[in-house]
C-alpha cells in the first residue's frame, strides 16, 4: 500500500529523472505578509497561470513565468477593500475556455458571503477588470472552505457552514451554479441557474464533512463531488453527483454513494527542525484527513472517467502519510481503482495536491495515463525543513520523485509563536493538467504549493513563501 521512499528519505527527495521540471518553469510565487495560512492555489490555461493565495491573486505568463498583473482577493472578487475575502479556489475550464474562481468574503457578522466569477476571455491581462464578479449572500451560515470543481453545465461548490456567531458546525453544503454563455460581457446575475444542497448525509444518515468536488478536464454533464466521514476513524468516502434538470435547468443533487478504502484516520502535527541555537520549532498543522482537491478526466489506460482526489492520514503514531486514489465515480458503487500512500518512519508527508497529465484543448483529447502529485515533507527525526516534493507515476508504475524546492530552516508566523504551539500551514496545494504542454509526446502538471522561506523567521511576521512549477511524468 505504501508508496515509500526508495532507500532514505534524503535519496527520496532528490531522486529519479522523473517528474521532470519543463523548461526551467519552477519559479517564486506570491507571498503576503498579512495572512497566514497561504491557501495557496493556481490553475494552468492555453497562455496563462493564474495564482491565488489568502489576500492575493496573480496572472503569470505560462510561457515565462512573468507576472503580468497581481493584486489583492478583494480587487479580483470586486468587493471593497473592507471586506475580509479568503480561501480562494481557481479553476481552469476547457469547455468554456475560462478561468474560474470562488473565495469567502465577509462583510459583517451577519453576512457571510461566497464571492463567484470568471475571466472574461482566456487570456485576462488583469486581475481587477478582466473578470466577471459575483456573490451569493449566505447570511450567518459562514460557507467556510469553499471547494471548487464544475460539470458540462456548473460550476460545483463544496463548502462546511458554521456559524459565523458562534463558530458552530452546522453541516456540509454543495452549490451549484449554471455556466455563462460564450461572450466577453458580464451576464447579469439573474441569468444564473443557482441550487443548495444542504446538510450532506451518508448513506447511515450522519453528516458528512469538507465535499470536494473535481475539476472536470473531460467534461461530461454530471459532475461528481468527494466527501469523507464527519467522524473519524473511517474506511469509507462518499460521493454525490451534480446534474442538470432537462426542464429547469436547475442543478439536481444525488444521495450518497460510499467507496471502500484502506482505514484512515486524522493525522498528527509535523514535527520539524529547530531552529538555530536549538530552539524548539513549533508543529505545523496537517489538517483532518479531509480531502482537499480532485481532478476527474479520461485515464485511456484503465478506459474510465476517473476522480484523482487525495488527503493527509496517520502513519500510525510516528507521522502523517499522503494517500491518494484513483476512482470511477460513475457506478452506483463506485469503483476504487488504484490507492496507495506516500510514507516514511518518523516523517510527516502532507498538503498534497494531485493531477492525472491529461490533456483537453478544443478537439485535441490525449494522455492522462501518468499523474504527479505534490506535497510538504517535514520532520524533526530526520532533520527536513518545510519543503515542497513531487512525484509521479508513469502507465501505472511506482512513483519517482524529485525535490522542487527545498525548506529554509523552519517555520514560524504570527500563528505560532511558542514551541508549545500550533502553526497553520497550507491548507490546500493545486495541481491541473496542461491544456497544451510543450514537450512533444508527454503531457504536463502545473503545481503551487508552499514552502519555509527564512532562516529564523520574526515571530509576528510570516515565513511562507510560494513556488509554482510545470513538471512532466
Amino acid at each position: 500500500m505504501d508508496e515509500t521512499a526508495r532507500a532514505t528519505v534524503g535519496n527520496a527527495l532528490t531522486g529519479p529523472a522523473n517528474p521532470s521540471v519543463v523548461g526551467g518553469l519552477n519559479f517564486a510565487g506570491l507571498t503576503d505578509n498579512t495572512g497566514s495560512p497561504p491557501d495557496t492555489t493556481g490553475a494552468i490555461g492555453t497562455t496563462r497561470f493564474v495564482q491565488l493565495v489568502n489576500r492575493r491573486a496573480g496572472i503569470f505568463n505560462r510561457t515565462t513565468g512573468a507576472l503580468i498583473s497581481s493584486g489583492t482577493l478583494n480587487q479580483l472578487a470586486g468587493v471593497a477593500s473592507t471586506v475580509n475575502s479568503f480561501d480562494p479556489q481557481i479553476i481552469w475550464d476547457p469547455t468554456t475556455n475560462r478561468f474560474y474562481y470562488t473565495m469567502d468574503s465577509i462583510h459583517s457578522s451577519s453576512s457571510a458571503r461566497l464571492s463567484f466569477g470568471f475571466s472574461r476571455t482566456s487570456s485576462p491581462l488583469n486581475v481587477t477588470t478582466d473578470w466577471c464578479h459575483y456573490q451569493i449572500n449566505f447570511g450567518t451560515r459562514f460557507p467556510d472552505y469553499p471547494k471548487l470543481g464544475d460539470s458540462q453545465f456548473f460550476l460545483i461548490i463544496g463548502v462546511n457552514s458554521f456559524n459565523l456567531v458562534t463558530d458552530n458546525f452546522i453541516a456540509s453544503d454543495l452549490i451549484g451554479i449554471s455556466k455563462p454563455l460564450a461572450g466577453t460581457t458580464c451576464p447579469a446575475a439573474s441569468t444564473f441557474k443557482v441550487g443548495r444542497k444542504l446538510n450532506l448525509l451518508n448513506s447511515s444518515g450522519s453528516q458528512v464533512f469538507t465535499p470536494v468536488p473535481a475539476n472536470q478536464i473531460d467534461t461530461a454533464a454530471t459532475g461528481y463531488v468527494v466527501a469523507r466521514n464527519l467522524s473519524l476513524p473511517s474506511n469509507r468516502l462518499w460521493f454525490y453527483s451534480v446534474a442538470r434538470n432537462s426542464s429547469t435547468g436547475f442543478p439536481i443533487f444525488g444521495g450518497p454513494r460510499g467507496a471502500t478504502v484502506a482505514a484512515y484516520a486524522s493525522p498528527p502535527n509535523a514535527t520539524q527542525p529547530n531552529f538555530p541555537g536549538g530552539v524548539v520549532a513549533p508543529t505545523l498543522d496537517t489538517l483532518d484527513a479531509r480531502p482537499t482537491q480532485a481532478v476527474q478526466a479520461i485515464d485511456p489506460r484503465l478506459r474510465t472517467f476517473s476522480f484523482w482526489t487525495q488527503h493527509t492520514i496517520a502513519n500510525g503514531s510516528t507521522g502523517s502519510a499522503v494517500r491518494w486514489y484513483e476512482i470511477n465515480p460513475v457506478p452506483a458503487t463506485p469503483v476504487v481503482q488504484r490507492q496507495a500512500n506516500i510514507a516514511s518512519p518518523n516523517v510527516f508527508y502532507f498538503n498534497a495536491a494531485i493531477s492525472p497529465d491529461r490533456r483537453v484543448d478544443g478537439a485535441t483529447r490525449t494522455f492522462g495515463n501518468n499523474f504527479v502529485i505534490e506535497y510538504n515533507v517535514s520532520s524533526r527525526a530526520a532533520n527536513v525543513s518545510p519543503r515542497i516534493v513531487a512525484g509521479s507515476s508513469v502507465n501505472g508504475a511506482a512513483l519517482t520523485f524529485l525535490l522542487v524546492r527545498n525548506g529554509v530552516g523552519p517555520y514560524r508566523d504570527f500563528t505560532c509563536t511558542t514551541a508549545s504551539s500550533v502553526c497553520r500551514w497550507g491548507d490546500y496545494s493545486g495541481a491541473t493538467p496542461d491544456p497544451r504542454p510543450t514537450l512533444a509526446g508527454r503531457g504536463q502538471v502545473w503545481g503551487t504549493n508552499q514552502f519555509s522561506g527564512i532562516l529564523n523567521p520574526p515571530v509576528n511576521g510570516v515565513n511562507w513563501r510560494t513556488r509554482i512549477f510545470n513538471l512532466a511524468p
